[in-house]
C-alpha cells in the first residue's frame, strides 16, 4: 500500500522511530594549549625586553632585582604609568624614594626619568616632581 508521498507504512514508521530514538551520549574536551606568535627582542637606552604576543595564560609577576613584569592582557588602553610609584607596588611613598636613589646611585638606566640618556641630578629633580605629584 503506497501513501500520497510514495512512502510504505512500513517505511514511515522506520523514520518515525529513527526520529524519535535519543541521540547517544557524546565526549565533549576542550584541549589545554597556547597559541604563542611573533614576538622578538625590543630595547631603548640600557632596557631590552624579549616576548612574544598572544600569550593568553601568563601568570604573575616576573621580578628580579628591582625590576617586575606582568605578563597577561592589558587592563586599558588609557592607562598612563605612574612614574611616582618607582618600585611599582601601587602605592607613592617613601619607599619609592628609597628605590629610585638607589637606582640612581647605581647609574641605572630606570633613573634617567627625563629620558635624556644621563642619569645625573636632573632625574632627582624630575622624579622628586613626580612622587610629589602621586598618581
Amino acid at each position: 500500500m503506497r501513501t500520497a508521498t510514495g512512502l510504505t507504512t512500513v517505511g514511515l514508521i522506520v523514520v518515525g522511530a529513527a526520529l524519535t530514538e535519543p541521540a547517544a551520549g557524546q565526549v565533549f574536551s576542550i584541549p589545554w594549549h597556547t597559541i604563542d606568535g611573533g614576538g622578538g627582542t625590543s630595547s631603548g637606552g640600557s632596557f631590552t625586553l624579549s616576548g612574544t604576543i598572544g600569550q593568553h595564560d601568563a601568570g604573575g609577576p616576573m621580578t628580579g632585582g628591582s625590576y617586575s613584569l606582568t605578563g597577561g592582557f592589558w587592563a586599558g588602553t588609557n592607562a598612563e604609568p605612574c612614574v611616582g610609584d618607582f618600585n611599582g607596588d601601587g602605592t607613592v611613598n617613601t619607599l619609592d624614594v628609597l628605590a629610585f636613589l638607589n637606582a640612581w646611585t647605581a647609574g641605572e638606566g630606570s633613573a634617567d626619568i627625563n629620558d635624556d640618556g644621563t642619569v645625573n641630578t636632573l632625574d632627582v629633580l624630575a622624579f622628586l616632581n613626580f612622587w610629589a605629584a602621586g598618581c
